[in-house]
Order: structure tokens, then sequence, then C-alpha cells
């Protein structure tokens, strides 16, 4: 779909915007960034944020030809494999940052933004994380960058100790509502800790949610038959409730008070849907101050075929309870299953950047000769 098919037909990216829903790209590559994609989408208003997985990364790396100049050139240099990707994220994360840096500047902040990830490798090095969030943010050196930093217990500790130098975050790998809790509570701790070193708080912070992919896993991991789109409404609805509380929290005014910006739910997941699945799972997800990312597949679909039904998530937690309740009832351990999907989800980018590292020695030795 081209810029003007999309302006046309865009009523339902409008709908989501008017609902408060910002919609981000995922799944953003040098060849998203060159081909005319994020700047396509920018410029009519149908994306404000994006998502640079290195995961697609890596896709591009082996199949497509983006990256081949620059690795080319760092590889005749002798950069090695680490130094070369290093270089190629961080030129994927400048670039994105600057198509959004209007979006970023109009909304004061609001919104913008721009994840850039860690290496998954280290998501139990509380140092080595903090470390490589704090070089990735002196590289890109712009101000719309996230740092996504997914939730294992030594995240945890590295989202708050981001938040309190100033570094805004992605907390990844969420699929259950006490997780999102911890995820919380981080985060005000983090804010806590910048405002007692005295230091403005950050004003971007998101929570990246994973209702689709639990629901997803319900069926494959324990084959249950469930409704499409029922389990990971409710489990959308009781977050999205869990949200609300902490906003009407005495702690969360005096953060604002003093300048904090308010984290937002982000729901991830639709990329492992197409066509008219994904669709309904942008219908599904829609509230106040929320996120959802979407490759850009996935936004023409939506501007084609979405048919907003207003905010389906406030006010609805009582009934999501049940719901959930119901599938405890049956056996089915909600944190368990959470558990399970976040190890895997993990395990697998480990083992993908451990592959994509040994593409890129591959290519850079060859280009040095």
């Amino acid at each position: 779909m081209d810029e003007a098919e999309t302006a046309r037909s865009g009523s339902a990216l409008s709908d989501l915007a008017h609902e408060g829903v910002s919609v981000w790209l995922d799944e953003v590559t040098r060849r998203t960034l060159t081909d005319g994609t994020l700047s396509r989408l920018v410029s009519n208003a149908s994306v404000t944020g994006a998502l640079l997985p290195l995961r697609e990364l890596g896709r591009e790396v082996r199949e497509g030809t983006a990256y081949r100049g620059q690795i080319g050139a760092l590889g005749e240099r002798g950069a090695g494999a680490e130094e070369v990707l290093r270089a190629l994220h961080r030129q994927d994360a400048r670039r994105a940052c600057d198509m959004l840096a209007a979006r970023f500047a109009s909304t004061h902040g609001a919104d913008g933004w721009v994840c850039a990830e860690l290496d998954p490798r280290s998501a139990d090095d509380v140092r080595g994380s903090l470390a490589e969030a704090r070089g990735l943010v002196r590289a890109v050196d712009r101000p719309n960058l996230l740092i996504t930093v997914p939730a294992t217990a030594a995240g945890l500790q590295v989202v708050s100790g981001c938040l309190a130098e100033g570094i805004g975050v992605n907390i990844s790998h969420l699929y259950a509502p006490r997780a999102y809790e911890e995820a919380a509570d981080a985060c005000f701790e983090g804010l806590e800790r910048a405002l007692a070193a005295g230091r403005p708080p950050v004003r971007g912070s998101v929570a990246s949610f994973g209702a689709v992919r639990m629901e997803t896993a319900l069926r494959e991991r324990q084959g249950r038959t469930v409704p499409h789109g029922r389990f990971a409404l409710a489990l959308a609805r009781v977050v999205y409730h869990l949200y609300e509380e902490r906003l009407g929290t005495s702690h969360w005014r005096r953060l604002r008070s003093a300048g904090a910006g308010q984290q937002r739910l982000l729901w991830s997941g639709a990329a492992e849907a197409d066509g008219a699945t994904a669709v309904r799972r942008a219908e599904d997800l829609v509230a106040w101050n929320t996120v959802q990312a979407m490759p850009a597949r996935t936004v023409d679909a939506v501007a084609r075929q979405g048919r907003l039904r207003g905010d389906t998530l406030s006010g609805e937690s009582a009934a999501a309870r049940r719901d959930l309740s119901e599938l405890r009832a049956g056996g089915v351990d909600i944190e368990e299953l959470a558990g399970e999907v976040a190890s895997a989800e993990l395990r697998g980018r480990a083992e993908e950047r451990a592959a994509l590292a040994g593409s890129l020695w591959e290519l850079a030795a060859g280009a040095g000769g």
C-alpha cells in the first residue's frame, strides 16, 4: 500500500490515535529505513515509534543485502563480528531516531521513541547489561532512544539502574500480571533513585506485555482450545486494570509532580499473526495511553480492514478475572506458563544472537580478505 492508499483507507489507524493508542512499527531494519517504509508511515502519522529487534537484523543479514556495504567496509578495517553488529544496530537506531525526532519534539517526549536491544545473552548479567546500555546511549546520542531490557530478575535491576541514570527503557518479555507488577515496581524504584540523586526523572518508559504470545502458548504447549482472543484479552484487561491502579496511587502522583513520565503499556506479538487475525488483535487491545507494536504488513492490514469498537479494556477487569479463574480451575498455571514462555523466548533470542555473530564473522572476514 502506498502513502495515498494508506491515507485514504487509514480510518482505523486514525481511530486508534483518537482512542489514545500509539502505533509503533515493529521489525524495523536497515531495509525498512532505506526503502521508505518507516518514513512513509511516520509522515502520514500512522506510526509514532519504532522497535529494532536484533532477530530481524539477523534475518536481513542472512537473507538480504541492506547491510552488506557497511559490513564490507568494517571488515576491510579488520572489525570483528561483535564490533560489526554494534555498528549496524547503532546506525539503525540513529536513523530511526532522526526519522521520529519531529514527533518526539511535537509531543514533548510523549511519543516518537525508538527501542534498541541489549545482547540477550547478558539477560542475567546486571553489571554487563548496564554497561552495554550506557554504551548504546552514548553511541546513538539521541534523546528519543529507549533501551529494551528483558524482565528477568537481573533485568529488573537493570531497569531500575537505567532509570536511575536517566536512561529510558522498554521492559520486555512480560507475560503474566505478576510480572507486570514487578516491572512497574522496578520502574518506580528507578525513578525514585533518580530523584534522590538530584537527577530529573526520565519521561520514556514502556512495558511490553505479550498477551497474544501467551494465548499461542496455551494452545501449543498445553493443547488447550480457547476462543481466539479470549485468553489474550482477559490478560490484557487485568494488566490494564493494574496499570490504572498504579496511576491512582499517591506514590505515582508524587513522581509525576516531580516530572516523571508515565510508563505506558505496549502490546506486543502482532508480528506472530497475519491478515484478519492480526487485525482482530489490533481491534481487541484498545485503551487510552497504550501502544501497539506491529510490523508494516499489519499496519497496512489494519488501515484497510480495521473496524474499531472503542475502548475494549477499561472497566472489564472483573469479567477478565473470572475468565482467568476458569482457566486456573481447569489446571492452567498462568504464572508457570508465563515463566516457560519467557525462558524459551530468551533462550531462542540468545541462540539467534550467537548465530548472527557467526554470520557476521564470515561476512566481515571475507571482506577483509
